[in-house]
């Protein structure tokens, strides 16, 4: 059983890297702008994923 001494040996916003709960007012505006580019980069990729697997189910219907 692990024993935790400190609250240093627990997680939080501050010893998480990549941790966003809401933003703040003294971040700048370039991590909203790499979160939106984040976003419509996934989102493209679901569209293309999505037309591709559309084509590939016309392909497997008009098979010969």
């Amino acid at each position: 059983m692990l024993t935790l001494r400190t609250l240093r040996q627990i997680a939080s916003s501050r010893t998480i890297p990549s941790f966003r709960s809401v933003p703040s007012r003294s971040q700048s505006g370039g991590d909203r702008l790499a979160d939106a580019g984040r976003a419509s980069y996934h989102q493209s990729r679901i569209r293309s994923q999505e037309a591709r697997r559309q084509w590939l189910q016309q392909q497997w219907q008009n098979r010969p």
